[in-house]
């Protein structure tokens, strides 16, 4: 009848008994577009106080339309803890790929015989087919801004490195030494650098910007209207709970949520106001198969 107010009066009305729902270590999520982004955040902050406010999540759910404007190719999650001093929250890592964001810098190859050298361009693009025993790793910064105790001329093969003016190394000369004997030292140029191979620290953390989420072949066939990307649900179930706890979607649609929380273990309860989300959401659930679920004994 009022447009957006009584939107917002129906979600205001809902988020205040999810809040009441939430145990206290527990996390909100709300799926939103640009939009509303900013009037939906307005109220969460009223139910569940700007203090537990913990972040906006962009995530890539399609390519881009070639609109006459700007597209627009993501969407948006805001999160809200219960209570944040409590909230629950596990930590999530991506494995690096090369040219990817974590991974950027990373430009030679040391190859089984010790050899180093520059990464090609069609290696580069296609690092598949690097062969086998090749280490990908990046010369890595070896000095600091201001000079210090530790600004002083270095040796390596046969050539003297410093680390410039008004700069300092990062390490003690026999730290320098220690990356020396470990074949830790790489010269770029006018330039000494530590070697870090991409395979030693070869994850990253998951930040608040999911780029990944709309590449093709990761999407989901769509059964219903507005079907969430299940790799995005995962992430929020992983990231704030354990196998066991309870999650609960009032909007449940196709039953992404509800899908999700089985395949990780968790314990589910799902609602809606449509029948058809409902039947859709019950067939997708009794007839699902997850891989680790088999039995060891046919």
């Amino acid at each position: 009848t009022l447009g957006i107010h009584s939107y917002l009066t129906y979600l205001r009305d809902r988020l205040l008994l999810a809040r009441e729902l939430l145990t206290e270590s527990g996390s909100i999520f709300v799926q939103i577009n640009d939009e509303n982004l900013h009037l939906v955040r307005c109220l969460l902050d009223e139910v569940f106080g700007r203090e537990n406010f913990v972040s906006v999540i962009s995530f890539v759910k399609t390519s881009g339309k070639s609109g006459a404007l700007l597209d627009a190719v993501n969407d948006f999650l805001l999160w809200y803890a219960k209570d944040k001093t409590q909230v629950k929250y596990r930590q999530l890592f991506l494995e690096k790929e090369l040219g990817e964001e974590g991974a950027k810098g990373y430009q030679h190859v040391q190859l089984p015989d010790g050899v180093r050298r520059r990464l090609t361009s069609s290696e580069f693009e296609s690092p598949t087919g690097l062969p086998e025993g090749v280490r990908v790793f990046k010369a890595d910064n070896l000095t600091s801004q201001e000079a210090g105790t530790t600004t002083f001329s270095y040796p390596f093969e046969g050539r003297v490195f410093h680390c410039g003016q008004n700069r300092h190394w990062t390490t003690e000369y026999d730290g320098l030494e220690r990356l020396r004997q470990g074949e830790g030292l790489f010269a770029t140029g006018n330039t000494l650098s530590y070697v870090r191979f991409l395979d030693e620290i070869p994850t990253r953390p998951l930040t608040n910007i999911w780029t990944d989420t709309g590449i093709a072949g990761y999407g989901d066939p769509k059964v219903y209207a507005v079907q969430t990307n299940t790799k995005v649900v995962e992430r929020c179930i992983l990231m704030t709970t354990d196998p066991g706890d309870l999650v609960f979607d009032p909007t449940c649609g196709s039953g992404t949520t509800a899908w999700c929380a089985e395949k990780w273990g968790r314990r589910w309860i799902t609602c809606d106001t449509s029948r058809v989300a409902l039947a859709i959401a019950r067939q997708r659930l009794m007839t699902a198969r997850f891989d680790y679920y088999e039995l060891r004994e046919p």
